[in-house]
């Protein structure tokens, strides 16, 4: 891990139904991450529960290869904190994709924090 710096990615999404990503910019080009925690609190919306994912590609689908973390369900009054270790590519212009999960609603917003070190 010589030379390997944390670095976090902090923001608030829109709103969001249950299965739209959100793109988090990590780079300008494709690298390679290694995720270290995921931070997301529901700030407004209809949902009850979520369950946060993260990809590799806009177009990827729950459960797919391209899907490099999962979280649990977690209440919307809960703050989801959860240490990661998943060494994943951005796509090639640097993203990585958000999906917060709400399991209600397209009204949904999410602030978030992702820590992650840039693998050389």
């Amino acid at each position: 891990m010589d030379n390997w710096r944390l670095s976090r990615v902090k923001g608030s999404t829109t709103a969001l139904g249950s299965a739209t990503k959100y793109p988090v910019q990590i780079a300008t080009e494709q690298v390679k991450v290694y995720l270290r925690r995921v931070k997301l609190k529901r700030t407004a919306g209809t949902g009850a529960n979520f369950i946060p994912r993260i990809f590799k590609t806009s177009t990827a689908l729950n459960g797919s290869i391209d899907q490099e973390f999962v979280g649990s369900s977690t209440a919307v009054a809960d703050l989801f904190d959860v240490v990661a270790d998943a060494y994943t590519y951005t796509d090639t212009d640097g993203y990585l994709f958000l999906t917060p999960g709400p399991d209600a609603g397209a009204d949904n917003t999410f602030d978030y924090e992702i820590y992650y070190l840039l693998v050389r």
